[in-house]
């Protein structure tokens, strides 16, 4: 117990977490670190949730702040900050403001306000992107969250993290639906829980489908027992999203319906499904048009599934979702998908 006046201890602060999952997985989670590659507003709100369960974190944001994140939902910048935000630590007050906010990362935007949500953490790491071009920089990690990066990135990253013992995420939200891929690598150890206090033995994936191969996997392969004659539409509207990037080297805005809907077309029909899976040309055009846009109810419902998931992974206790989770804001809720070789 504290004597009043004394700074209280980890153990009290995070006393209702200990109670929750155990000093073991707390403790584990306290030692952990996580990088987050582009702080989209899903993995705002995983990071919000794991720095305030005590989870050290490292980000590498270099997009100019605040262009990024304008229409972004942030569980740490307001839409004033994102506005009217100026570096004033590092330019001159004789400069324009349009120049200084040239000056500011998303990163440095969102650091100070990591630190101050749990200042027993100490600094928030922010790194270069540049960091990323060795394989070897993600063994620092054991798990990495990214956003806003293309397939073939999100895949040699994965690789790379996963060599090292670690585990990836891809997560994004677009209009109503979310999508997340989780590469816990083949070895990935945990135990199930049995009842409300008894754990099993350790246990592996039975299925375990590496991010490559769920790339390479044909759409129309992709079944299971609730989705008999193809896969959920989410995840086709997300892997159709993916497939314009790969193509175009850009995201899909309201500007590229026309673009996107003869590339989603054709995409479709090589993937095995008829060219209308996903609706008509109207429905591919909003999705054209939603593929960027963030809506903060359907950030955070993501956001706290897939924060659930990551601490299940860092302290191997409890079954975790294999190997795609889906939020369909349409009424099917959240769902767990798995890609099977």
């Amino acid at each position: 117990m504290s004597v009043p006046g004394d700074k209280p201890s980890q153990d009290e602060i995070y006393d209702r977490q200990i109670r929750l999952w155990g000093s073991e997985s707390q403790a584990k989670m306290i030692n952990a670190k996580i990088l987050y590659i582009n702080i989209s507003g899903v993995s705002s709100e995983i990071l919000k949730n794991m720095v305030l369960a005590g989870i050290s974190s490292t980000l590498i944001d270099e997009r100019p702040y605040p262009d990024a994140v304008l229409k972004t939902p942030s569980s740490f910048l307001s839409t004033i900050e994102r506005s009217d935000h100026l570096d004033l630590e590092e330019v001159k007050e004789s400069e324009p403001p349009s120049k200084r906010k040239k000056k500011m990362t998303v990163a440095k935007a969102i650091q100070p306000h990591v630190e101050e949500l749990n200042p027993l953490l100490g600094e928030c790491e922010i790194n270069e992107a540049s960091s990323m071009n060795s394989n070897d920089y993600f063994g620092r990690f054991d798990i990495v969250i990214a956003s806003q990066i293309g397939f073939d990135e999100a895949i040699r990253i994965s690789k790379a993290t996963i060599n090292r013992g670690g585990k990836f995420y891809l997560v994004e939200s677009f209009g109503f639906s979310a999508c997340a891929i989780l590469d816990l690598g083949p070895e990935h150890m945990f135990r199930k829980e049995i009842g409300k206090d008894r754990l099993s033995e350790n246990c592996k994936l039975e299925i375990y489908t590496s991010m490559e191969e769920i790339k390479n996997k044909m759409l129309n392969e992709m079944k299971d027992r609730w989705h008999k004659n193809g896969p959920p539409s989410v995840w086709v509207s997300f892997r159709s999203i993916l497939h314009y990037h790969s193509v175009k080297k850009k995201w899909p805005h309201e500007n590229d319906a026309s673009d996107f809907v003869d590339i989603t077309s054709k995409f479709l029909k090589e993937q095995g499904l008829k060219d209308d899976y996903l609706g008509n040309d109207m429905a591919l055009t909003r999705l054209a048009s939603t593929a960027t846009l963030e809506i903060a109810s359907v950030t955070s419902v993501m956001g706290g599934i897939i924060g659930n998931e990551v601490i299940k992974a860092i302290s191997g206790k409890g079954e975790p979702a294999n190997n795609i989770v889906l939020f369909d804001g349409y009424g099917a809720g959240c769902m767990n998908f798995t890609v099977r070789k």
